[in-house]
């Protein structure tokens, strides 16, 4: 305890109580507040997160070509702890995790038949496939990828190469010297917490009923609050012990077997679904994907009154759903 930081700490712990405890005593409520706040969040700001996401891959093009992207993260005589083999396993285990095998197949089936009005797409039709695939492309590839790659780099800098401590509020020491680890710091540090364990509640959730659905189907194991509870309490336990047996021990043997077992799981629907028409139909997504790029990614429906856009979005993303 004498290590925590308190005004981190607590503010996010007391809200994410307080939620946790609502939407137990009044579902009905706490879902209409919630709904209410996040359509607010998005009718005034959705915009700039659509701008956002786009500035954030261009931003990361940028290094890559520039002279910041020369510069070696821990130093030059730095050495890597990891092949990228591991680090490509846990990066990819920790960023889409869950996500891809559970929306991976539920995204695009929406798609396909509630596209966005303010496109004029057919429901069901061979274009509403297409766009159904090539948003698939935006979501799971570089745009959320510029996300993540852009906030680890800095993270990555300002503790390796500048000797900031281990704080997200650190990212901001370029600008703010040592005020960055006072109040504003702090502040930053309590946000993103909060963020985090409300994400890995999301994405617990979604692994949650993905498993259960699987054992209910396969070895008629019925799905209720019990069998749900079970299953949570499985996963935090892997969670936990792979999490304190730190990363080159728990997080990145997992991410090892976790990847071999995706990649056989995708060879064994490649090589014995229908690989002519997988090959065919990915080719043509990807130039949907291509060719729409700019527009996609900066489409907000404001122009029709689509509120597509700006759903609850099933990848972490607000909306495009």
């Amino acid at each position: 305890m004498r290590d925590l930081k308190h005004t981190v700490f607590w503010p996010p712990f007391l809200i994410l109580l307080f939620s946790a405890a609502y939407s137990l005593i009044d579902v009905q409520g706490f879902l209409r507040h919630a709904s209410t706040l996040n359509t607010w969040l998005l009718d005034h700001f959705g915009w700039m997160y659509a701008a956002g996401t786009l500035f954030f891959l261009g931003l990361c093009a940028w290094v890559y070509v520039s002279p910041v992207g020369k510069i070696k993260i821990g130093g030059k005589d730095a050495q890597p702890i990891l092949n990228r083999w591991r680090w490509f396993s846990i990066t990819l285990c920790t960023t889409v995790a869950i996500g891809i095998l559970f929306w991976g197949t539920a995204e695009p089936l929406y798609h396909l038949h509630q596209p966005p009005a303010g496109l004029d797409i057919t429901p069901g039709s061979p274009d509403a496939a297409r766009f159904a695939l090539s948003t698939m492309y935006m979501h799971w590839t570089f745009t959320p990828y510029g996300i993540y790659t852009l906030t680890a780099l800095m993270f990555a800098l300002a503790f390796y190469n500048m000797g900031q401590p281990f704080s997200l509020g650190s990212l901001l020491a370029p600008l703010l010297g040592k005020r960055a680890h006072g109040p504003i710091g702090h502040g930053i540090d309590a946000i993103c917490l909060y963020s985090l364990v409300a994400g890995m509640g999301a994405s617990l959730g979604a692994g949650m009923l993905t498993i259960a659905g699987g054992l209910e189907h396969l070895i008629s194991i019925e799905k209720n609050a019990f069998s749900l509870a079970l299953i949570a309490l499985s996963i935090v336990a892997v969670f936990v012990l792979s999490a304190a047996s730190g990363l080159m021990k728990g997080i990145r043997t997992l991410s090892h077997w976790n990847m071999i077992a995706f990649i056989a799981f995708c060879a064994f629907i490649f090589l014995f679904g229908p690989t002519r028409f997988l090959l065919s139909f990915g080719v043509e997504g990807l130039g949907e994907y291509l060719g729409h790029f700019l527009e996609r990614s900066l489409y907000t429906g404001a122009a029709a009154g689509d509120p597509w856009p700006f759903f609850t979005g099933p990848t972490g993303w607000p909306g495009r759903r």
